[in-house]
């Protein structure tokens, strides 16, 4: 292509450019730039203030070398994962059945679906901060209503705060709920009026005709849920108050990204962190793409 066809493809389409281009600079200022920068300063010590110095893997090597940083590394990832290995199976078993319960249009319905869906407006601090308050031994509401039958129970040591935790994460599953109704919108009414007449009833229609019709869905909720999970955050850190709990028990992996870059300053080791969790992330995204064939296109049918 010469200089003349650019200057005529210019002409001819810069107003488009201009309209793309807050969308473009943003991309690079605000995410390019950053993503490069965060890789050459996993391969530096740094603390963004001194100059950069030591180049090399040292950062990625202090992960798996058994000292502080590597067990913080491996007790982050264990918890992370174990959320979500619970978390995103269950949620999607809960927001699926909520919104079959909630898909029938009768008298209430439209009123639920809004109650279940105003807990995801709510900022993941407020909700952590909520949540704290709530189940303050001192002063909380729990606390206090299970002191009106002489019990106790502490739902913030080690052994309790994970699942505390996980049971805090399903008020939002309106979220979920909102897709999935959506999901059963697209499915044709004809489909269940056939497989009535054939005799079929209410569970044959859902195992055969909404779950497979839905699947496109799943795989989304599924791809999303893994890469949601794998970053949670915030709650959980305003509701330990950063410090990942009892026994670090509610330390997940951002959340010691965190830590390292802005308690100890270690913004190397906390980007080599991320280049860490970025490839997991992206390894599980491919395995799950891989093992799609389970997933049915309108094309397909």
């Amino acid at each position: 292509m010469d200089a003349e066809k650019i200057k005529k493809g210019i002409r001819n389409n810069y107003k488009g450019w201009l309209f793309v281009s807050p969308l473009v600079l943003g991309l690079l200022i605000f995410t390019l730039y950053p993503t490069v920068c965060s890789l050459v300063y996993s391969l530096h010590d740094t603390d963004l203030v001194n100059p950069m110095q030591n180049f090399g893997f040292q950062n990625y090597a202090a992960l798996f070398d058994g000292s502080n940083a590597s067990q913080l590394f491996w007790k982050s990832l264990g918890n992370t994962f174990l959320y979500a290995v619970i978390y995103i199976p269950l949620s999607l078993v809960l927001t699926y059945l909520l919104a079959w319960l909630l898909n029938k249009a009768s008298r209430g319905t439209y009123a639920f679906r809004v109650i279940y869906y105003l807990p995801v407006l709510i900022p993941g601090v407020v909700v952590g901060l909520l949540w704290q308050d709530i189940l303050n031994n001192e002063y909380g509401i729990v606390s206090a209503f299970l002191d009106l039958f002489g019990a106790e129970f502490d739902f913030l040591t080690s052994d309790h705060i994970m699942g505390t935790f996980i049971a805090i994460q399903f008020f939002n599953v309106g979220g979920g709920m909102i897709i999935w109704i959506a999901s059963f919108k697209s499915i044709p009414q004809s489909m269940y009026e056939a497989a009535r007449l054939d005799g079929a009833g209410g569970f044959q229609c859902l195992v055969h005709i909404t779950i497979p019709l839905s699947t496109p869905y799943i795989f989304y909720n599924l791809v999303m849920g893994i890469i949601g999970s794998l970053q949670v955050f915030a709650n959980a850190y305003v509701l330990t108050g950063g410090t990942g709990g009892d026994g670090d028990a509610l330390l997940f992996y951002v959340m010691n990204i965190y830590n390292t870059a802005f308690d100890e300053l270690n913004f190397g080791l906390a980007s080599a962190l991320s280049w860490v969790l970025f490839i997991i992330i992206g390894l599980l995204t491919l395995l799950v793409f891989k093992t799609s064939r389970w997933v049915y296109y309108g094309e397909e049918m």
